[in-house]
């Protein structure tokens, strides 16, 4: 089990801020806030899971739009506060999460948190641990959930921040399925009681079917509707049903190419041009790729890859990071990374 730990500073608050802001420069900007200073850190890296235990005081954490953007973040991020209280803020919304909370997070979009005095555990999870429906037609977005709609999520959090250092790599593997199975069936039971949906089982056979059909030919150019609908034996009015919450198939099928394209241009050692990409991910033209690319993370294809091989994509696990040099800083930038 992969672990980085930040105690307390012995050189005083101003060199613990300086590390903690350090040691979270690869995913938010952090700021100083008046009064007393706490950032103590333990961090466990799980198979497509990362879990945080910190004790935190006098500190705030920003993901501004242009942040958001450039790193290319996707997963999900759940706070448990087990004491004190934490604030958030999302576009339109500012709440206060007090301690047995779960505030929901999803990382393609900007926020902001901050704390006087809490104990908080964050697990950010990959957003395929969640199952492929799970988001469609759900905002969860700075949504604040409770022991009554959330209970055995929170528990479970609880519990694997308690155990996470003693897990075998077996048990880690199986901590993060359970995770998001028991996360997942939480945040489709709220969809489900805002929005009824098909049958559940017979629908999400249905949509798994239509999706791994879609994922196995995205390359292709005329993936149509009913290309789609033959392939996984249903008629067009049933999967235009299944991926309405999606905003349609077609518009699934777009966001499929351009994620697609994203992790390409994030992984490491990919030397084929943002050409051969976008013709890889199934666009009809770079044009349109990088116009659709730009729409959705609001910067071009070719500035999205220069920004991931500077800023914490481009090397090599056990390699200095470029920016953040070595040490736990970079050690946490690479685990991020992992969760694309």
């Amino acid at each position: 089990m992969d672990t980085i730990t930040l105690s307390p500073d012995p050189a005083g608050d101003e060199a613990a801020f300086e590390a903690y802001r350090r040691l979270y420069s690869g995913g938010a900007d952090v700021d100083r806030r008046p009064g007393p200073l706490r950032t103590e850190v333990v961090a466990h890296r799980l198979p497509r899971l990362l879990l945080f235990d910190r004790r935190l005081a006098g500190v705030s954490h920003v993901r501004s739009p242009r942040r958001v953007a450039r790193d290319g973040f996707d997963h999900v991020t759940i706070h448990l506060v087990l004491s004190g209280s934490m604030m958030l803020e999302v576009p339109g919304t500012v709440r206060r999460v007090e301690a047995g909370g779960l505030a929901l997070f999803d990382l393609t979009r900007p926020q902001r948190t901050w704390t006087d005095g809490a104990h908080i555990v964050t697990a950010a999870v990959a957003r395929d641990r969640l199952g492929p429906s799970v988001l469609d037609g759900l905002d969860l977005h700075g949504r604040v959930l409770g022991p009554a709609e959330a209970g055995l999520a929170i528990d479970l959090v609880r519990s694997l921040a308690a155990h996470a250092a003693t897990l075998t790599p077996d048990l880690a593997a199986a901590a993060t399925d359970s995770l998001g199975l028991v996360l997942g069936a939480t945040l489709a039971s709220l969809r489900d009681r805002a929005a009824p949906m098909p049958p559940a089982v017979a629908a999400g056979r249905d949509r798994a079917r239509a999706v791994a059909f879609i994922a196995q030919h995205l390359a292709d150019r005329d993936l149509t509707a009913a290309a789609i609908a033959s392939g996984a034996g249903l008629s067009r009015s049933v999967l235009y049903r299944l991926f309405e919450p999606a905003g349609g198939v077609a518009r699934f099928v777009q966001s499929q190419r351009v994620l697609r394209l994203r992790r390409a241009l994030s992984r490491v050692g990919e030397d084929r041009t943002i050409d051969e990409l976008t013709a890889a991910a199934g666009f009809t033209s770079p044009s349109h790729a990088g116009r659709v690319f730009r729409e959705t993370f609001g910067v071009p294809p070719g500035e999205y890859r220069r920004a991931r091989r500077t800023q914490g994509g481009g090397f090599e696990r056990g390699e200095a990071h470029p920016v953040l040099g070595p040490g736990p800083a970079a050690g946490l930038a690479a685990w991020h990374g992992e969760l694309l």
